[in-house]
């Protein structure tokens, strides 16, 4: 959407229509990308590609929201998550490895806590997954461990 607002149409209409559908992202994304928005989805127990997941911003303001909310109520059920096979949906495990390894670069002194729910081992199986997206988030969140790992010794 930004590169077209950026191109010149001569189309009057068009770049009203443009500039309508902006506005109705931008606000989409700003109802969507909310704290409560994402505790409800990682407690359905199903995870989609949602505003959140992909938002650097809804990051830095909550990873230590979410791992501190009711004593780790959510990265619990993010866990429970993980640890399902998905095979009819590989989608969630590439999500759920992409929400962990924003978790992990956020707020690396909350490593442990992470790994005592068995999410390194269980992101580290998953980089020998068959689906694509799947073994390249959990890789990214590797990443994220070991850059930690090196970083503080």
């Amino acid at each position: 959407m930004q590169n077209l607002a950026g191109r010149q149409f001569p189309d009057p209409d068009l770049k009203e229509d443009l500039s309508n559908l902006r506005e109705l992202l931008d606000e989409y994304t700003r109802t969507k990308t909310t704290f409560d928005e994402y505790v409800g989805e990682v407690n359905s127990g199903h995870l989609r590609w949602s505003p959140p997941h992909r938002n650097t911003v809804f990051w830095a303001e909550n990873a230590r929201k979410i791992l501190d909310h009711e004593n780790g109520e959510v990265v619990r059920k993010l866990a429970q998550i993980m640890a399902k096979p998905w095979d009819n949906d590989k989608a969630v495990l590439a999500i759920a490895c992409n929400d962990i390894g924003c978790l992990v670069r956020e707020v690396p002194e909350k490593r442990s806590q992470l790994e005592k729910l068995g999410m390194k081992a269980r992101v580290m199986e998953l980089m020998a997954e068959a689906d694509e997206n799947v073994r390249w988030e959990s890789l990214r969140a590797l990443g994220g461990w070991l850059q930690y790992s090196f970083d503080t010794k």
